[in-house]
């Protein structure tokens, strides 16, 4: 499957607040998640240390095992499970790179309609999953990535931002949502 380059130059802003690298502290990420009235979720091997060194844990991370193309060293979910063991489950599906596979809808739905902690281990890519991330999280809920060399994105969930990874989902694959349209009103 091929991303038209206008939806990838779309892709490249942020959908969010971008906190700068140099900028990101434990105080700024724990200001931006006070009120945080839902689920936490975080995209990204990088995002998801960034926050779990914190001591900050999301109720969902997706994390392929891979930053900037390298394959990391120690297994992230292995350390955040011994970290957060208590009510953390470890879950996978196979998402190719470039794509949205309807087994990763499937799982991150799944993941936040539970009460239960998950890292959802892709086997691919799980850059362009911060979609049905933002589109299935609750309303008020934070979905953190990261931006490529720049810093963190931010994202506090409301139906504006659910209209919008609607948009991109179907401007990449016109049938990733068949029979999810209830979610969020046109």
């Amino acid at each position: 499957m091929s991303i038209p380059p206008d939806i990838l130059k779309e892709l490249k802003k942020p959908l969010g607040k971008l906190i700068l690298d140099s900028d990101i502290t434990e105080e700024k990420i724990r200001k931006e998640i006070v009120g945080n009235n839902h689920k936490l979720i975080t995209v990204g091997d990088r995002s998801t240390d960034k926050l779990i060194s914190f001591d900050i844990f999301p109720e969902l991370a997706i994390i392929d095992g891979v930053e900037r193309r390298h394959k990391k060293k120690s297994t992230l979910a292995d350390r955040m499970l011994h970290l957060k063991a208590k009510n953390t489950t470890k879950i996978s599906c196979i998402n190719p790179a470039g794509s949205i596979t309807q087994e990763a809808i499937t799982k991150i739905k799944f993941a936040l309609s539970s009460e239960k902690s998950f890292i959802l281990q892709v086997i691919g890519e799980e850059d362009l999953l911060t979609l049905p991330a933002c589109y299935f999280a609750p309303s008020n809920s934070l979905v953190c990535y990261g931006q490529p060399l720049k810093g963190l994105v931010l994202i506090k969930i409301n139906d504006s931002i659910k209209r919008k990874a609607k948009e991109l989902m179907k401007s990449i694959d016109n049938k990733l949502l068949t029979g999810y349209d209830d979610v969020v009103a046109v």
